[in-house]
């Protein structure tokens, strides 16, 4: 009997195991969990594990440092002389090469000089975690909202992938927020809401139709004239070019479960700087706090989280091949980033950010 009343338990979880998606069994495994009422066991869980492994060393593991700093083009930073670029902020007391410096992220669809990066320390007493930050000259990209097969669900133009058709121009991808069940926030895309309206005050990657992006608390849908789409997730951790004030308290749960803000964990945030730059930033082993001090470190005058945690969190390269079935070459920002280089090509749980050459 008992082996029978499991049938319909093990139906469901084969489910999950063979979805669509490079997914791994254990996020596979642990959104069956939560999706089946043990979300608040693995809260405890995840607070338990990731608030007892606290980042030591005094340097950051080398495959934490963006890879495609060492495929730069530029002979100047390859030497190690001072590239012909700003300062991100003050580097570390004994900074490694291009550490805490803009350079140009070479190879790409787009024209020099749109896309920059650099790694840099947003907390001197934890040198070994390192936050990579990425940036879009957003004259030369346009940004686009791609909806998941599950978060929100639904049909959409791109079928919750970077269609073959719209790889030529095809930079980077990038992941969106938490899932819906954990945010107050909705979608807006395609002329319609997804999930629920879009609500007041939560923080919100906007997208104009001109396909320039901006990071604000969202005013309201009196203000959707232009936009293309809306993704709102939690409330802002930057504002003004600051962190913003509670971080560390989280009343109201108003940046998730209570006191995941202290967990060491991956993490990443998606922010614009005073000159209009889509900023990106992804870290493992983080607080909240630090990935706030990154952004504003970075230079963002509005940030928001994304999402966290291990197998979450995913930023890829594309760079063209024409030769290849897959039209483009993918390359993850950091080899420690879990997902595969070509996340995105094919169809995806999750939604999130495609950066493409205007």
């Amino acid at each position: 009997m008992i082996a029978v009343a499991m049938l319909p338990v093990a139906y469901s979880y084969s489910t999950y195991l063979t979805r669509p998606g490079d997914e791994p069994v254990s996020v596979r495994s642990v959104d069956f969990l939560r999706d089946h009422g043990f979300d608040s066991t693995i809260n405890n869980i995840e607070q338990w594990w990731y608030t007892r492994h606290k980042p030591t060393g005094s340097a950051p593991p080398k495959a934490d440092i963006p890879q495609a700093l060492r495929h730069t083009t530029d002979p100047v930073a390859v030497k190690g002389a001072p590239p012909v670029v700003d300062r991100a902020v003050t580097a570390s007391v004994n900074p490694a090469p291009l550490e805490a410096v803009w350079t140009s992220t070479d190879g790409l669809a787009s024209k020099p000089g749109a896309v920059q990066q650099t790694f840099l320390h947003p907390d001197a007493a934890a040198p070994s975690v390192i936050a990579n930050v990425v940036r879009f000259d957003q004259s030369k990209v346009r940004a686009v909202y791609v909806p998941g097969l599950s978060e929100p669900g639904g049909n959409w133009a791109w079928g919750s992938q970077i269609p073959r058709d719209q790889r030529s121009t095809l930079i980077a991808a990038f992941n969106a927020g938490f899932k819906f069940k954990d945010t107050a926030g909705g979608v807006y895309t395609e002329g319609r809401n997804a999930v629920r309206p879009l609500q007041v005050g939560i923080a919100s990657l906007v997208i104009g139709k001109d396909g320039k992006a901006d990071v604000e608390a969202w005013p309201g849908d009196s203000a959707l004239n232009g936009v293309a789409s809306v993704r709102q997730n939690l409330s802002l951790i930057v504002d003004g070019a600051r962190p913003v004030d509670g971080l560390t308290s989280d009343a109201g749960a108003k940046w998730g479960t209570k006191r995941s803000q202290f967990q060491y964990t991956w993490r990443a945030s998606v922010g614009v700087d005073a000159q209009g730059r889509l900023v990106y930033a992804a870290g493992s082993q983080m607080t909240m706090m630090q990935l706030a001090n990154a952004m504003v470190d970075a230079g963002a005058v509005r940030a928001m989280e994304l999402d966290i945690h291990d197998g979450v969190v995913t930023f890829n390269w594309y760079r063209q091949a024409p030769t290849s079935p897959l039209g483009v070459a993918g390359m993850k920002l950091t080899p420690s980033m879990q997902r595969k280089a070509d996340r995105y090509l094919a169809p995806d749980q999750r939604d999130f950010f495609a950066i493409q050459a205007r």
